[in-house]
């Protein structure tokens, strides 16, 4: 408390000002939403309503409210996760295109649990309805620590550093660092070449002679060790960097501020760089050799006049730059753990949390921390998920600060409000999200009614082993025939349309001038469906291009196949007439069911 009054001292009613003018901001001080309209034409205002009163776009030119009930996208013009907030380590997989951010907080047999998922908020993921959890393409954790509790098996503690719960930036608890000389120091068990470190510090408006804190990384160089440091306070109204041995960056030297930041240090052979909220700090050569330890801490070379002040850290992450690997093996009745060198693990995964994970491999326990997994894949059991109803949507927003194209999520569901500060959003299986408004880029609206998911995972239709893996997953073919079994509340009403829907690659298709198209017209090469023992479409004819890449497609299902209690969906393939047994060799990545009520497009 000495602390904050030491802040309240120095920055008075200005703080309060500047708190209450960014408050008072808030969403509206981003651009505008606007609605995409079928006839190509865009319209600026705002998107908003709730399940209940129902959905509107209201222009920004005063015209009347447009209902928002059938087909329609919204862009969003937020301006995402500040320069403090860090990128989620994880993601999770829930098929369909869907991608989940967060923080692993445990893992079990039943559900995937998110400290952070979107907002920050937790988020509990059944994991029948996710295919696996994978890190940030191209990295992996080898640190991560929130400070709820201060792990003297990982740190070396010189001092009386402290855990602080009036001061963090996430969860319930920060560290806090007395000025009076207090440290916590990191030793690697593995040294780590190329990589990103980033940590939130919080800044005190103080300038006091002979009183620093600062942030370490020792390196080990060519010629004996090498040092980056960040000087974040006291002695000096602006940040500073010092280094050792061979190293030398040019520094762009940034004013302090009070309160929350986020510095980040990108190193390896080629550069090395830091960025303090965003903004370039340092940068300069790379290093002559790997990372080994990381110390944070405060020191004082003269009397300490400032009772109460201390530094504040919080989110300390250490990721190190990974090149995936290709051409892995695929099993689909098994879970696997995919290492970052490459290798794979296969076997049933027990638990897992943001350090390690836990594998049952031949009857024996493996534990791996994620430093040495990129993703791990479960064995596939689908099985349906529940309705939602109300108004279906697919949501994207950014999860992390920037324009990376990593930290992009993808969300499917029942829309169930759309409010100043939040979107809700009903999902088959995660529950109910709830998504910052300023943090969504598009909501692609299909229409009012319900939905479930049939089977979100991968299939592979077909006779011959893929050389492809990236494409048809898995590699091996599961033959032509694929059966799925999902159950409705009611059959649809006599207003409502059903579909249903299909993620799919390397489908053959009808349109003229593509391979086999001719053969498909005839008849043959054709995948078939079927509800309750019907035949009502066929892939083929909804293709119009090579379909190298996942292309959606959407099947109408005529009037009273589909029924209340349990429907079966069949995918037949055929053959060719000289022979019945060679097939289109095919990807079914996910099957959807949509029930809507016919509407117009705004």
């Amino acid at each position: 408390m000495e602390h904050m009054k030491l802040l309240t001292e120095r920055l008075g009613a200005v703080a309060i000002t500047l708190v209450f003018a960014s408050s008072a901001m808030g969403w509206q001080a981003a651009k505008p939403d606007t609605l995409q309209r079928a006839d190509g034409k865009s319209v600026p205002g705002t998107f908003q309503g709730n399940a209940k009163a129902g959905f509107t776009f209201n222009p920004a030119d005063g015209s009347p409210a447009i209902a928002v009930d059938g087909p329609a996208v919204v862009a969003f013009g937020g301006e995402g996760p500040g320069p403090t907030a860090s990128v989620p380590p994880l993601k999770v997989i829930l098929g369909l295109g869907q991608l989940l951010s967060g923080q692993l907080t445990s893992l079990d047999d039943e559900t995937i649990t998110l400290a952070e998922g979107p907002g920050g908020r937790q988020v509990k993921v059944a994991r029948i309805g996710a295919l696996g959890v994978r890190q940030r393409p191209g990295e992996a954790l080898v640190l991560i620590d929130g400070f709820e509790k201060l792990d003297s098996k990982r740190w070396s503690i010189v001092g009386s550093p402290q855990l602080s719960t009036d001061i963090h930036f996430a969860g319930t608890h920060g560290l806090k660092l007395p000025a009076d000389g207090a440290a916590i120091t990191h030793k690697l068990a593995e040294p780590v070449g190329q990589g990103r470190f980033e940590i939130a510090v919080y800044d005190v408006p103080a300038t006091i002679p002979g009183v620093q804190w600062f942030v370490d990384l020792l390196f080990r160089g060519e010629r004996g060790p090498e040092s980056v440091r960040a000087v974040l306070g006291w002695s000096e109204e602006s940040l500073a960097v010092q280094t050792t041995g061979t190293m030398s960056l040019a520094v762009q030297r940034l004013a302090r501020k009070p309160g929350w930041h986020r510095l980040e240090v990108r190193f390896g052979a080629d550069a090395t760089e830091m960025s303090f909220d965003g903004n370039s700090l340092a940068h300069g050569k790379g290093t002559t050799g790997p990372l080994v330890e990381i110390r944070v801490g405060t020191s004082v070379t003269e009397k300490l006049s400032e009772r109460g002040l201390a530094a504040y850290i919080d989110e300390l992450r250490l990721v190190r730059l990974a090149t995936a690997a290709s051409s892995p093996e695929v099993d689909p009745n098994q879970d696997e753990l995919r290492l970052v060198e490459g290798d794979q693990l296969f076997g049933g995964i027990q638990s897992a949390d943001s350090q390690k994970i836990d594998i049952d491999v031949i009857g024996k326990r493996v534990t791996l921390p994620w430093s040495d997994v990129s993703a791990l894949y479960f064995k596939r059991t689908p099985r349906p998920s529940r309705e939602v109803e109300g108004l279906l949507a697919k949501l994207e927003w950014r999860s992390g600060p920037g324009s990376d194209s990593r930290d992009l999520d993808i969300v499917e569901g029942a829309l169930v409000s759309a409010e100043n500060d939040a979107f809700r959003l009903e999902t088959p299986y995660a529950g109910t999200l709830v998504i910052p408004r300023d943090r969504l880029r598009k909501m692609t609206v299909f229409g009012r009614g319900r939905g479930l998911v049939i089977d979100p995972t991968a299939h592979h239709l077909g006779d011959e082993v893929s050389k492809a893996p990236d494409l048809l997953d898995p590699p091996q073919p599961e033959g032509g025939v694929l059966e799925r079994k999902f159950t409705l509340a009611s059959a649809p009403a006599q207003n409502q349309t059903a579909t249903v829907e299909l993620d799919v690659v390397q489908v053959v298709g009808e349109a003229n001038g593509l391979q086999f198209s001719a053969l498909v017209r005839l008849g043959e090469l054709r995948t078939k469906t079927f509800l309750n023992g019907q035949e009502f479409d066929y892939l083929n004819r909804h293709i119009s291009s090579r379909n190298e890449t996942p292309e959606r497609i959407s099947l109408t299902v005529p009037a009273g196949l589909l029924k209340a209690g349990e429907n079966t969906l069949r995918i037949v393939q055929t053959g060719t007439s000289n022979d019945p047994n060679y097939f289109d060799d095919l990807g079914i990545l996910g099957i959807s069911v949509r029930i809507l009520a016919a509407k117009p497009t705004p």
